[in-house]
């Protein structure tokens, strides 16, 4: 089977769903054809003219990014512009470029879970709750013939996911009638007569974002002409599907903040790192948010961390943290570029060796 660039997004998309994303967050494709056959994928966290030429060298024709490489609507694609030269480069190379920023962000096993993992932290949650997963309850009527067949499909398809347990469902036989009318081709009865069906009720919950996929992967296995379907919109909370931006958990053993500094440099591959504070501090709760996470010093400090992981941090902010007594280490936005391995070891253990992570620094700072 040969995979294209879509099937690569289709499951990039399952991991790390966009409905999670930031309100006019423009994450998704940006530039190219999703439908061509997929060369090679390259992971980078910045689309730059080096990354561009980068996976022209390498023959990729798939570059996953972090950062959107267009965050504000163009009004020209001028070529002699440094984004119109990418643009133009990705054309005529039939390179795709495609975006997963706050989605990543916040999905289980994406960024912040990366970090916080990387970090040493147990015990993790969410730090800044932004949504619930939705839920629906989907009913599928189906003649006992087919019972088994649809059953297993809804469970391969996540009907009936609950915490650690997969095909949840619940079954009850009953009569099914339904009369085919002319143009019909009922799968049971004939045209113009009341058919009686022994049929059975499988039901099961199912993510609200995943209903029409589920639904339709079901009609494929499902024997009648019109499949019979009822869905109820839940409001109940599953077990652990509480999203949020950022991470908070606990070290193993409390450490000098000095000592966890090192760690994190040496985890994180920093030659260097900014920090507000004591740095004789205990450390034992530490919050982390990858990227620009300065705005929530506060909501930080009302969290109890003893120590705050993020990058970006402004003058006034450091002033507010140390004056609110919080510890902050800024490990600059840069450190997001450990997704890259993250990410291409995801997509092949998944999808084969289709990925290769970029080896280029897009940071754009030198330290003099």
């Amino acid at each position: 089977m040969v995979l294209t660039i879509s099937d690569i997004i289709k499951q990039l998309e399952t991991l790390f769903p966009k409905h999670l994303a930031y309100d006019k967050d423009p994450i998704g494709l940006h530039i190219g054809n999703v439908n061509r056959p997929l060369t090679k994928v390259l992971v980078t966290l910045d689309v730059t003219q080096a990354v561009v030429e980068e996976a022209i060298e390498l023959g990729a024709n798939l570059i996953v990014a972090h950062h959107p490489f267009i965050y504000h609507p163009l009004a020209s694609i001028n070529t002699n512009t440094p984004k119109g030269k990418i643009v133009e480069l990705c054309i005529k190379n039939d390179i795709c470029v495609y975006s997963m920023h706050t989605n990543f962000d916040i999905a289980k096993n994406g960024m912040n879970d990366c970090l916080a993992h990387a970090l040493g932290l147990i015990h993790t949650k969410p730090l800044i709750p932004t949504k619930r997963e939705e839920y629906s309850k989907l009913i599928i009527y189906v003649p006992a013939t087919h019972l088994d067949v649809v059953r297993e499909v809804m469970g391969e398809v996540g009907v009936g996911q609950i915490g650690a347990y997969s095909h949840c469902t619940f079954t009850t036989s009953g009569t099914g009638a339904f009369k085919p009318l002319p143009d019909s081709q009922p799968f049971i009865g004939q045209v113009g007569e009341i058919e009686y069906v022994d049929e059975m009720k499988i039901e099961g919950v199912v993510k609200t974002a995943n209903l029409h996929q589920v639904i339709e992967k079901i009609r494929v296995v499902h024997p009648y002409e019109e499949m019979a379907y009822d869905v109820y919109q839940l409001n109940v909370t599953m077990p652990n599907e509480q999203y949020g931006l950022g991470r908070i958990g606990q070290l193993e053993q409390p450490m000098e903040a000095a000592e966890y500094i090192k760690h994190v440099k040496q985890s994180l591959n920093l030659s260097h790192a900014r920090f507000v504070g004591n740095l004789n501090k205990k450390i034992k709760t530490v919050a982390v948010i990858g990227g620009s996470g300065s705005s929530y010093i506060g909501p930080v400090k009302a969290k109890k961390a003893d120590l705050f992981i993020t990058g970006d941090v402004g003058f006034h902010d450091a002033q507010d943290a140390l004056e609110m007594g919080l510890n902050v280490l800024d490990v600059g936005h840069h450190a997001e570029c450990i997704m890259k391995q993250h990410v291409t070891q995801l997509l092949n253990d998944l999808m084969g060796e289709v990925a290769i992570a970029s080896t280029l620094s897009t940071e754009p700072f030198q330290f003099v």
